[in-house]
């Protein structure tokens, strides 16, 4: 929850300083002695500008945001996960570490007779290729 609390805390303040950096351009610009009439279009345009941008950076800001969300409930799911080995007596961790020494035996079996067929399979290829250049040469 503090996690939380910390990115909203740290939007927020981008938020503002955002709006704030704009709001300092905008009075800027009024308060400075004109060099040139500009046109209310010229001034329209501006403020679209910059509030297109305010918008854009707004827009980055939460989609920062949700990442991390996302990266937080990520973390709550796998503390959660934690909690429950902890809570494992020792019979219990004993059957899920069988358990898994038993896949990960399957699997290297598996994995080893899928490697001999695939090397078999490039030496025939290889024996092949090497009869039908030996036939072209001569």
């Amino acid at each position: 929850m503090d996690i939380i609390f910390v990115i909203t805390s740290v939007a927020f303040g981008m938020i503002s300083s955002i709006m704030g950096k704009s709001l300092e351009k905008i009075l800027e610009e009024k308060l400075q002695p004109p060099r040139t009439k500009e046109t209310i279009e010229e001034r329209i345009k501006k403020l679209t500008s910059s509030l297109q941008e305010s918008t854009n950076l707004i827009a980055e800001v939460e989609s920062e945001i949700s990442e991390r969300s996302t990266l937080v409930e990520k973390l709550k799911k796998d503390a959660e996960t934690y909690e429950q080995l902890v809570k494992l007596k020792g019979p219990e961790v004993e059957a899920v570490a069988q358990l898994l020494r038993g896949e990960l035996k399957k699997e290297g079996s598996r994995s080893f007779w899928k490697g001999v067929i695939v090397n078999f399979m490039f030496f025939a290829l290889g024996l092949i290729a090497s009869v039908v250049v030996n036939l072209l040469m001569k």
